[in-house]
């Protein structure tokens, strides 16, 4: 793969992060709502193999959406209900690897130490804890940007630092809870929106598993 070609993966990666990242942190925005009203979200879930049900799902969603007689404010208490208030199912990385299900306790604390580690000034976006899939999915995001910079710079042994950084950080926290979290998502969700962002970001995730791999071996 040429510079260029790195470069721009690197930047459609930082977007798609973000893009998930946002979905989770807050409820959708006037900008999303516009673009399920008008149906043009459909461009962001490319009807092909590599990103299953997805497309169907979000399909399906718009020809109900036109029955829904505040889309905002139901996908605001849907967004509420998924990723704000207390449930045995809330998508924070302690709910799902901690056995006792302890927020704030030492997987929470652990997360938080690598953002530290990293760098990584998130907190600001924090609405929670920070193994909440948001926040996790947003240090993606803030590593991709770093791999951008660095790859700009020529800097190769600070890309290759901050590619051991992403691989690991999948491996020993995102991609071992990320999975089991999108299929709750889609289990409890009333909506076809959140059942097609779920199954986004895990479909997602399996590509950066791949592509992770392949690009730690390349460095």
């Amino acid at each position: 793969m040429s510079v260029l070609d790195a470069l721009k993966v690197t930047e459609d990666r930082e977007k798609t992060y973000s893009f998930l990242s946002g979905l989770c942190l807050r409820p959708p925005s006037e900008e999303i709502i516009a673009m399920l009203q008008d149906k043009s979200i459909l461009a962001l879930f490319p009807e092909d193999d590599s990103y299953g049900s997805c497309f169907s799902e979000m399909a399906g969603f718009l020809a109900a959406a036109s029955g829904i007689t505040n889309l905002s404010d139901e996908l605001t208490a849907e967004h509420s209900i998924l990723f704000v208030l207390p449930s045995k199912h809330l998508p924070h990385e302690a709910v799902f690897l901690d056995s006792e299900k302890r927020l704030g306790g030492r997987i929470t604390i652990s997360v938080g130490q690598f953002y530290e580690k990293a760098g990584a000034n998130i907190h600001d976006k924090c609405i929670d804890m920070p193994d909440h899939i948001g926040m996790e999915l947003e240090f993606m995001a803030f590593l991709c940007r770093v791999e951008k910079e660095m790859r700009l710079a020529g800097d190769d042994e600070a890309l290759k630092r901050c590619i051991d950084l992403e691989k690991t950080f999948l491996n020993e926290h995102l991609l071992k809870w990320v999975y089991d979290c999108c299929n709750k998502i889609k289990e409890r969700t009333a909506f076809g929106f959140y059942r097609a962002i779920a199954c986004l970001i895990a479909d997602f995730m399996k590509a950066e598993e791949e592509y992770i791999a392949d690009m730690y071996r390349s460095v």
